[in-house]
């Protein structure tokens, strides 16, 4: 009785060989660099939903508020005061609200934060006089963490909203997000 016993054959090998794992990590490589610009920017994309959901959230704040001023029978000049937040001209102030006007000092949060529900942890900003009425920088603090900075360094960042509350007519709104 003959018994044949197969050996294996050296020609017929399975699994990859040093050469194709290398290829396979080069062309890994080169996909992962190109791929990790994308990555990169969902921060920066992220800090531009937030400053235009910040903006959303300040013009719904406007409407609600002449809405309430309107059906509360007040005149367009008188000061008024909804769940806490003070303002005249049918908009909430850019500013401070005092016992008896507002400030630009850091004592509460600005009124137009307060009536859009921004939280100032989250905020880097400036209350300042343009022209002769109150305005707001903001930027996140994920893109400026300083607690009192001045207009030229929110403005700096290219990535920050502005609120100017107007004597007359609508307040304005400016967003800029080219350096978020």
């Amino acid at each position: 009785m003959n018994i044949k016993i197969n050996k294996p054959s050296l020609t017929n090998h399975s699994g990859f060989t040093l050469i194709e794992l290398v290829v396979v990590i080069v062309i890994l490589g080169i996909l992962s660099i190109t791929a990790l610009p994308k990555f990169i920017n969902i921060q920066s994309d992220a800090n531009a939903v937030v400053i235009k959901a910040a903006i959303g959230s300040m013009k719904s704040a406007v409407s609600l508020f002449k809405v309430k001023t309107i059906v509360s029978g007040v005149t367009f000049e008188t000061d008024v005061e909804f769940s806490g937040i003070k303002g005249s001209r049918y908009q909430p102030w850019a500013a401070t609200a005092t016992a008896t006007g507002f400030s630009t000092d850091y004592s509460s949060p600005p009124e137009i934060f307060e009536g859009a529900g921004l939280n100032i942890n989250d905020w880097a900003y400036r209350i300042y006089i343009l022209g002769d009425t109150h305005a707001v920088a903001a930027t996140l603090k994920s893109v400026l963490n300083k607690d009192e900075p001045t207009v030229i360094e929110i403005q700096a960042t290219n990535c920050y909203f502005n609120y100017h509350w107007l004597s007359s007519g609508e307040p304005t709104f400016t967003t800029i997000i080219t350096g978020c």
